[in-house]
């Protein structure tokens, strides 16, 4: 049940990218990564409801809460930039925010590929350090965006629009990053 939540996130990041693909379809990509985002509170329910019932598990009960929560909060906040675009009205997505989009939704494959991992008992090493890499890379295009914002907009709400959107943005793909620091906790818990 994680790897199906870990694969909805993922399919929610590639919608996000597809957005800004084919911006003339952005409300309708934002409503089905709202349908996403509710089969996901539902998956959730499901597996906490598992939990509270179930004598034995995989996993310490506590590592599970936190791992459901966790990536409960990436697609909430991916549901939450989708939506903002519809809110601020947008018109044209700037060309770093689909740079950093593309960024979450590679990080949104390697949280998949670590549950799958996890599933399988394998080691999640490699998918955390390339979160943290993507982290990385996150960090400083927010950075030259916001720079280059503030360079060429002479807009103050457009400032105000791309800054909200920049920055959730960023903490997205780091709440990916803490998806992966939490799965090393139970891999190395569980060694």
């Amino acid at each position: 049940m994680l790897n199906q939540l870990a694969s909805q996130v993922r399919e929610s990041a590639e919608l996000f990218v597809k957005i800004f693909q084919e911006y003339h379809n952005h409300a309708q990509h934002a409503d089905h990564i709202k349908s996403i985002e509710v089969s996901c509170d539902v998956l959730s329910a499901k597996i906490i409801q598992k939990l509270n019932s179930t004598f034995i598990t995989p996993i310490d009960r506590e590592d599970i809460y936190l791992l459901v929560t966790e990536v409960d909060d990436v697609i909430d906040m991916i549901n939450d930039l989708a939506r903002r675009l519809e809110i601020y009205g947008v018109t044209t997505p700037r060309p770093d925010a689909v740079e950093i989009a593309r960024v979450l939704a590679e990080a949104t494959k390697e949280v998949e590929a670590a549950f799958t991992n996890l599933e399988q008992h394998k080691g999640v090493g490699e998918q955390i350090r390339n979160i943290s890499e993507l982290e990385r890379q996150a960090d400083s295009l927010y950075r030259d965006a916001v720079r280059r914002l503030f360079r060429e907009e002479k807009d103050a709400i457009e400032v105000i629009k791309w800054m909200s959107i920049y920055e959730e943005l960023e903490n997205s793909i780091d709440r990916c990053k803490d998806v992966a620091e939490a799965l090393e906790a139970v891999v190395v818990k569980n060694k």
